[in-house]
């Protein structure tokens, strides 16, 4: 299973500085267009025994996080992950570290390093490559030799939710055996789009809209109604809100006209400032602007890009990522920009699967391959990819496989590996 590394608009990668030793391990290495900065990196405390020289090594590290044009989107952590969390030394399961995310003195975001799912002893496995379906990623780039061993080294991808500014970062080591080594931490956020009307903004302008939808341009089109949506969010009261929604639409209704669109467009822009004017509230006003956009625009673009194409691989990679979550249709749709009709429409015809069966069915699979590999109980299995009860995963296992969870356990590999 490969890693999949969604595309994000004006991605903005930043590398935090962190608490460092005179000297130690250097990763000296590029990856994914992000470069080393060559500096030894940060080890926390560990060790298998009170003598062990790592029990004097620091606990925790704070990284000053001033991401200015964004909202961070996305933490990568590479580091080695990690020594002395050997099965003898500590449970499958046991958190060894945390990273929080902190405005002011408040925790926003808190992620837990366990043991099992986002650590592995650094010399036993020498190659990671996981997707947890919880929003984070696991995947060895390389090597540093540790003690005349080859170590591994990992990138862990760890995707927030809260789309909103944080002040800092914080690394914890929880005072288990387990010692991590983090040499550099990258930020990835999302830009903050001001008005999509304005080039300035590192948008598409308005006036690229036109074109957009007479060359049948979903990917861009998408983006643009991505832009109207967060403007509407940051709108400084309804009646801006509202404005910006009849503008973007006044536009996308005169590119379609151009294409031979019905003369009753000419009534869209009146009847929506009708409909608008009776809302009162900014989520009433993006779910009607995204209706009356996708009503107008959709039947132009659509001929022009079959459906399975870059839309629901967009959509596929999210589902990737963020399995084993909560996740609904209604989240991907708006993900999207799209209605939660329309997008369960064209999943539907790309896949030939109703979203939630898919969504099973990436489970399940996961599922059968967490049985194969690992030591959790077939109830921690059926938590960890998503489903809320263990008489339902185990019906559904089944029904898929033709066999219990039980029995694939059995056949399990003895040297299983991740």
């Amino acid at each position: 299973m490969s890693i999949i590394r969604p595309k994000i608009p004006r991605r903005i990668c930043v590398p935090l500085l962190i608490e460092r030793p005179s000297q130690g391990l250097i990763w000296n290495h590029a990856f994914d267009g992000l470069r080393s900065s060559h500096l030894p990196g940060f080890q926390s405390n560990g060790g298998s025994s009170a003598r062990n020289p790592l029990r004097k090594a620091p606990f925790s590290f704070e990284a000053p996080l001033d991401l200015k044009d964004g909202a961070l989107k996305r933490v990568s952590v590479v580091g080695i992950f990690a020594f002395h969390c050997e099965r003898n030394l500590e449970k499958e399961g046991t958190v060894g570290a945390t990273l929080k995310a902190y405005q002011g003195k408040e925790v926003k975001f808190r992620f837990n390093f366990v043991n099992g799912h986002n650590y592995f002893d650094a010399f036993e496995y020498p190659k990671v490559e996981r997707i947890h379906g919880d929003g984070t990623t696991i995947q060895t780039i390389g090597q540093v030799e540790y003690n005349g061993r080859p170590a591994r080294v990992d990138v862990l991808t760890i995707d927030v939710s809260q789309r909103q500014a944080f002040d800092r970062l914080v690394f914890t080591d929880l005072g288990t055996p387990a010692s991590f080594v983090i040499f550099d931490i990258f930020a990835e956020a999302q830009a903050f789009v001001g008005c999509p009307f304005h080039e300035h903004s590192g948008g598409i302008p308005l006036g690229e809209l036109a074109s957009i939808i007479r060359v049948g341009d979903r990917v861009r089109f998408n983006q643009a109604v991505d832009q109207l949506v967060t403007s509407i969010d940051k709108a400084a009261d309804l009646d801006e809100a509202k404005g910006q929604a009849l503008t973007f639409l006044s536009v996308v209704t005169a590119a379609t006209l151009e294409l031979g669109g019905s003369r009753d467009m000419i009534r869209v822009g009146l009847n929506a400032a009708r409909a608008l004017d009776q809302l009162h509230n900014k989520g009433s006003i993006k779910s009607e602007a995204l209706e009356l956009v996708e009503s107008v625009a959709l039947p132009f673009i659509q001929h022009k890009e079959a459906p399975t194409d870059k839309l629901v691989d967009r959509a596929l990679g999210i589902l990737e990522r963020n399995f084993a979550k909560p996740i609904t249709d209604e989240f991907v749709a708006k993900e999207l920009g799209l209605s939660t009709s329309h997008f369960r429409f064209l999943f539907k015809q790309a896949t030939g699967q109703p979203f939630h069966k898919y969504l099973i069915a990436i489970r399940l699979e996961r599922a059968y391959q967490l049985l194969l590999e690992g030591d959790l109980r077939v109830s921690q299995i059926s938590k960890a990819v998503g489903f809320t009860g263990i008489n339902h995963f185990s019906r559904a296992f089944a029904s898929r496989f033709k066999v219990s969870p039980a029995s694939v356990r059995k056949m399990r590999p003895v040297d299983s590996k991740p």
